[in-house]
């Protein structure tokens, strides 16, 4: 009898456990779903706060990255780079690792830090020229061969080109199909026919 009332205990000790992180991944992951959402629709403040509380509930590159996108749409550029400074210390080449690269760049411009900027512009350019096929490389190589940065222009494209890697990255993720499955094959553990 001792014994099933200690399996008992235990199993309900664990059970609160595995619950409390599942919770706690949900919230997360739903403050940064809410946070995108309002992000893609121009609501920088509000997804700001999304982004700010995914972090506290669960700190990770993603959030971090998200949050200084909002700043920095919010032309508040020293919480972008608060933000950005620690996506990229929890980063380790996660799926958000263009997003890091991209704003860090866009920060230094902003900031004044020209040559640092062009020098964080050209490890965006040059550790995604032989990975992914970025769409406006020939207009980012330009702006970095010439030294003239269109900061207004190079936001706009380099929105453009995180969007469609993120899109493909989350196509590869969830169905297995896309540049990424075709270039590396289908994830470990997919099961998409």
């Amino acid at each position: 009898m001792a014994k099933i009332v200690r399996s008992a205990v235990v199993f309900a000790v664990l059970s609160v456990v595995l619950w409390g992180c599942v919770g706690v991944y949900y919230t997360s992951r739903k403050d940064i779903f809410e946070g995108r959402k309002l992000l893609d629709s121009g609501d920088y403040g509000p997804a700001r706060e999304d982004f700010i509380g995914a972090a506290q509930i669960e700190p990770s590159a993603e959030a971090y990255a998200f949050a200084a996108t909002a700043s920095y749409k919010m032309n508040d550029v020293q919480g972008a780079r608060r933000y950005i400074d620690e996506a990229q210390k929890l980063d380790g080449k996660s799926d958000y690792f263009l997003r890091i690269l991209a704003y860090r760049a866009l920060i230094l411009f902003k900031e004044g830090r020209r040559e640092e900027g062009l020098e964080a512009l050209r490890a965006y350019h040059d550790y995604y020229k032989n990975y992914y096929p970025l769409k406006n490389y020939e207009p980012v190589e330009r702006m970095l061969r010439t030294g003239r940065v269109d900061i207004v222009r190079l936001e706009r494209l380099l929105d453009e080109d995180i969007r469609r890697y993120e899109s493909d990255m989350a196509q590869y993720r969830s169905e297995g199909t896309g540049y990424f499955a075709e270039k590396y094959g289908r994830p470990f553990g997919q099961s998409v026919p």
